[in-house]
């Protein structure tokens, strides 16, 4: 008994001896600042974690809220879009129906317009052809009772060579 009444005291001592020197002189307590930050740092996690956790919970389901009524009013602004462009698109094919048949009147008026605007040009120029001999057969009588129309005739017959390539006289 002895003996094992010595082993432990020399196993006492030998801790003692190692907690002196851990310790020190029990007044001055020395700290290992790594494993210190460690621990800290990973109370502090935990209890943030803790603490933040229903916060973002209520700014998680806020931003759900937001996402789907932007969805909405997106998916609405969309199909407000998609009937606009449809009516447009309406209406475009609308005006090109109509621009084509414009242009298929307008063909079919363009040999008769030819036709047409020579015809009105005649019968505007009736009246005046009908002034001109009249006032011509009115003026050639004076002329010739004047004597000049020996004058007028040789002018008129050289117009007449001239044209046909004749020689001038």
């Amino acid at each position: 008994m002895m003996k094992s009444l010595q082993s432990q005291l020399t196993t006492t001592t030998t801790a003692l001896d190692e907690l002196t020197k851990v310790v020190g002189n029990g007044r001055t307590v020395k700290m290992d600042i790594d494993r210190l930050n460690e621990y800290a740092v990973r109370v502090l996690d935990q209890r943030l974690a803790r603490a933040v956790d229903a916060p973002v919970k209520r700014v998680e389901s806020t931003l759900e809220g937001f996402e789907q009524r932007v969805s909405a009013m997106g998916a609405e602004k969309v199909s407000e879009a998609t009937q606009r462009l449809d009516q447009t698109l309406a209406k475009a094919e609308y005006v090109a129906e109509a621009v084509g048949h414009s242009e298929r009147r307008l063909e079919t008026l363009e040999g008769r317009q030819a036709w047409t605007a020579l015809g009105r040009l005649c019968l505007a120029l009736v009246p005046l052809a009908a002034v001109l001999l009249v006032i011509g057969g009115l003026t050639m009588g004076v002329f010739h009772a004047l004597g000049f129309g020996p004058l007028l005739g040789w002018a008129w017959g050289l117009s007449w060579r001239r044209a046909r390539g004749g020689r001038r006289g």
